[in-house]
């Protein structure tokens, strides 16, 4: 197992809890930019040029969430799906059915696609669309897990982003905190197209 954690420049007290808690972890330090998702993509680009070959990832963040009064909620059920009492399940679930790819807290899954209007029920209908096209993927369910907090294989992973280099993708996203409230954003429209890779590649979504 490789403990792989971002944070931002000047987060010193933090790195020295991670390594506390985690000696051989790897602690990257990179501008916030992208919030969470942009992390994920730092983190992937060295998970994939490091050659690391774990059967599965767990993306997981801090969840802070300022703008709702509902944050700590979300936060403790979204890290359910490393709950010791779920490990073990989810693990399994993977190796009982080779279609999953990906695992992530029930009640977090979502699909915003209106098939009658053929577009997202978000502000970020715009991107996601724009997203969709230019990576050419071929979906057939919109279902993701709203967080960006769950297990998916690593195969999926390194099909997409030895093609797509996770930085350049990074690249687009946009810098400090935001919401998608009124406008949409590349950084939440990632949020979806992240797990949409699984179905682009033939797996599902498993609640849990």
């Amino acid at each position: 197992m490789i403990n792989l954690c971002t944070t931002k420049p000047g987060n010193s007290q933090i790195i020295s809890c991670i390594k506390a808690d985690f000696p051989q972890a790897f602690v990257i330090v990179t501008p916030n930019k992208g919030r969470d998702i942009g992390g994920k993509l730092a983190l992937v680009d060295f998970f994939i040029k490091t050659g690391q070959q774990s059967e599965y990832i767990v993306f997981l963040h801090d969840k802070k969430s300022p703008h709702s009064i509902t944050g700590e909620r979300w936060r403790l059920k979204l890290f359910s799906i490393i709950d010791t009492q779920k490990v073990e399940t989810i693990i399994k679930e993977f190796k009982n059915n080779p279609r999953i790819g990906i695992i992530g807290a029930r009640d977090f899954i979502k699909n915003e696609y209106d098939k009658k209007h053929k577009k997202f029920e978000t502000t970020n209908s715009g991107k996601i669309t724009e997203l969709i096209a230019k990576y050419d993927l071929k979906l057939t369910d919109y279902t993701f897990i709203a967080g960006t907090m769950f297990w998916i294989r690593r195969a999926i992973i390194q099909k997409f982003f030895s093609v797509h280099s996770a930085l350049e993708c990074r690249e687009m996203l946009e810098e400090g905190n935001f919401t998608d409230q009124y406008e949409g954003t590349y950084t939440h429209s990632w949020e979806r197209i992240l797990c949409w890779l699984a179905n682009d590649q033939h797996s599902i979504i498993k609640g849990i």
